[in-house]
């Protein structure tokens, strides 16, 4: 069908038919282009598949970096989650009442009974400990009111050695607090005492507290 077709289109132009052998040449020669073509396209089509396949693999890189991210927040939410939970905090007693406490003729444990936050339990409201559930840094916080004797002088104590303390002597309209961060072992324990001698605390509807909590596990 090529060979006619060659052959018509020497005819138009006013050509004589070519020999045989020419039209041959032509023909292979069209047919050469014509594989070349086809050739062409495939490798075309092979191209734009490439293309789209590589598009497709940046978009699972995306997805994989948005999972990737996805499970490192959730990684950090379920360590924040199981990360211990302690705090607490007391006041010396649950009364509207003025109620004074002391001089004592010694060092007197104060026994916080009201007790407003105690999570994880660590605080014992009977004994007046703290006990650390876990090693970490800890934050504290006393507050005290003075007594009937006008004076006051307590402190917090670590396995009963003094570490901070509060001290008034205005008279009974005044109080005094003191904070603190402390490090500590599993099992250690803290605690607000009166100490001896002429010294007095008072509360009323929760002036007088002890605070703590975890700030963070080691």
């Amino acid at each position: 069908m090529t060979k006619w077709f060659l052959v018509a289109l020497l005819a138009l132009v006013g050509a004589q038919s070519p020999p045989d052998n020419q039209v041959a040449e032509l023909t292979t020669r069209v047919e050469q282009l014509t594989a070349r073509v086809a050739q062409l396209k495939m490798e075309r089509d092979a191209a734009l598949n490439f293309s789209l396949a590589c598009g497709q693999f940046s978009a699972d890189d995306n997805l994989l970096q948005q999972l990737t991210t996805r499970v490192e927040k959730l990684e950090r939410e379920r360590k924040l989650r199981e990360k211990p939970r302690v705090a607490f905090s007391a006041a010396l007693i649950d009364s509207r009442n003025w109620t004074n406490f002391g001089p004592y003729a010694d060092d007197e444990t104060l026994k916080l009974k009201k007790v407003i936050a105690n999570i994880g339990e660590a605080y014992n409201p009977e004994t007046g400990y703290f006990t650390a559930p876990v090693k970490g840094v800890y934050y504290f916080r006393v507050t005290g009111v003075v007594g009937s004797t006008g004076t006051l002088n307590a402190g917090v104590k670590r396995n009963r050695v003094n570490l901070i303390a509060i001290h008034h002597k205005a008279g009974t309209d005044a109080s005094a607090s003191n904070a603190m961060v402390l490090e500590m072992e599993k099992d250690d324990f803290v605690f607000f005492q009166m100490w001896r001698h002429g010294l007095s605390i008072a509360d009323q509807g929760g002036i007088t507290t002890f605070t703590g909590f975890l700030v963070s596990p080691m």
